[in-house]
């Protein structure tokens, strides 16, 4: 009794998780509308708005914000509240009794106030910077996405013909096998190509639903552009200094020299000024006398332990150097790559135009030789092959091309 409500309950469980599976699958199955009327510039704001990084602008505008009023502050920190009491009772007892009492404001520093404000706009600069970087970053998930869909389109295309050209053949065979002039073993062959098209063809269809699947998640929506995504290749050969990832890395090599300023001042320390008043009875007998209490504090130190407590912000300010012209050393070696490769594509793109066109014709004449029996089977197949492979290759080296041109528009650093 107990194994069979072991199997049950085992039954039960691997059912209700088949059902979810269907379900989560028909619910990532996005099939995408087309529409002329979106466009890239339209995509680009949803998929920001879209992206999970998009909440940290929020913070970094607000952190900016703060170190600018800080910058505006007319004292250096939060002022204090200051209180001494004397009492002589519990000792000599002679009735002497002194309150003072004051607000201690801390004071800028010479110049001081002036770099604060700098460090609150370095954090405004670092802020801004930061959203075009993403926003190049998202234009560049989206360039991918948009040419998969636009691969995953023309597979489809290729495979569906593939498919016809197939079936076409084994129509002939077919036909050829009625009269009698082949042997049912053809027949059989033609049919086994048309099987294994088919396969292909289901292939690219799972492909492009990976592909719209993808599209889905990065833009929130379900319509697509019905026309190809497509981009001329900028002029310049150079990385520019105002690419949205250097500019955010200068940002950040200025926000660390502005935090080197901000530790050494806070290092020295700041003066502070007390206002307040005193209340003091000197004896028995005696009146309260009232005053008014200053009090200017200024603190005193040498460089050594000022260096000591900004070499850490050096430090950072460095490793900031660092990744700005690491990076733009990377960027200059993947953008003469991508034009290498740019190069070749150009060079041998109409060279395989021809032979897939070559390839076609083959095709064409080998069908109809077939049928007239003055080719064999195996020919046949060969050239029909051949036509799939040829258009095939030379798709993909066209698709190729426009990927490395967004590539290269990428690495640029620029919007389309």
């Amino acid at each position: 009794m107990c194994r069979i409500s072991h199997f049950l309950l085992s039954t039960v469980a691997l059912t209700a998780l088949v059902g979810a599976t269907v379900q989560a699958q028909d619910y990532d199955h996005v099939h995408l509308d087309r529409s002329d009327s979106v466009q890239f510039a339209d995509l680009l704001p949803l998929a920001m708005a879209n992206s999970p990084r998009y909440r940290e602008l929020s913070a970094r505008d607000a952190e900016a914000s703060v170190h600018q009023a800080v910058g505006d502050s007319w004292i250096a920190g939060n002022p204090s509240l200051t209180l001494d009491y004397l009492d002589d009772r519990s000792l000599s007892n002679l009735g002497q009794t002194e309150l003072t009492w004051g607000v201690e404001l801390p004071l800028w520093r010479l110049g001081e106030k002036r770099q604060m404000a700098a460090l609150g706009q370095r954090y405004s600069d670092q802020s801004s910077a930061w959203k075009s970087a993403l926003e190049l970053d998202i234009a560049g998930q989206l360039r991918i996405a948009l040419a998969d869909l636009h691969e995953a389109d023309t597979m489809i295309v290729l495979e569906r013909q593939a498919t016809e050209d197939a079936n076409a053949l084994l129509e002939i065979v077919e036909r050829l096998f009625d009269a009698g002039e082949v042997a049912q073993l053809e027949v059989m062959q033609a049919r086994s190509l048309l099987l294994s098209q088919q396969r292909n063809e289901l292939e690219a269809d799972a492909t492009r639903v990976d592909a719209e699947r993808q599209y889905n998640v990065l833009t929130g929506i379900e319509v697509a552009p019905a026309t190809p995504h497509t981009e001329i290749r900028m002029e310049e050969e150079t990385i520019p200094t105002s690419h949205p990832v250097l500019r955010l890395l200068q940002a950040d090599i200025d926000l660390q020299a502005a935090n080197v300023q901000k530790a050494k001042a806070t290092a020295k320390g700041n003066p502070s000024l007390t206002l307040g008043s005193r209340r003091q009875k000197d004896g028995p007998g005696a009146g309260y006398s009232d005053a008014l209490a200053l009090s200017l504090k200024i603190p005193l130190g040498g460089s050594t332990f000022v260096n000591a407590s900004a070499a850490n912000a050096e430090r950072a300010k460095v490793e900031a150097e660092v990744m700005y012209y690491t990076t733009l050393r990377d960027l200059s070696a993947n953008l003469h790559e991508a034009e290498h490769q740019l190069f070749t594509l150009e060079t041998s793109l109409p060279m395989m135009q021809e032979e897939a066109d070559l390839a076609r014709q083959q095709w064409d004449m080998a069908r109809t030789a077939f049928e007239l029996g003055e080719i064999n089977m195996s020919q046949v197949v060969i050239a029909m092959q051949l036509a799939r492979n040829s258009a095939k290759d030379f798709e993909t080296l066209a698709l190729r091309q426009q990927r490395l041109i967004l590539q290269y528009n990428q690495i640029i650093g620029v919007l389309p």
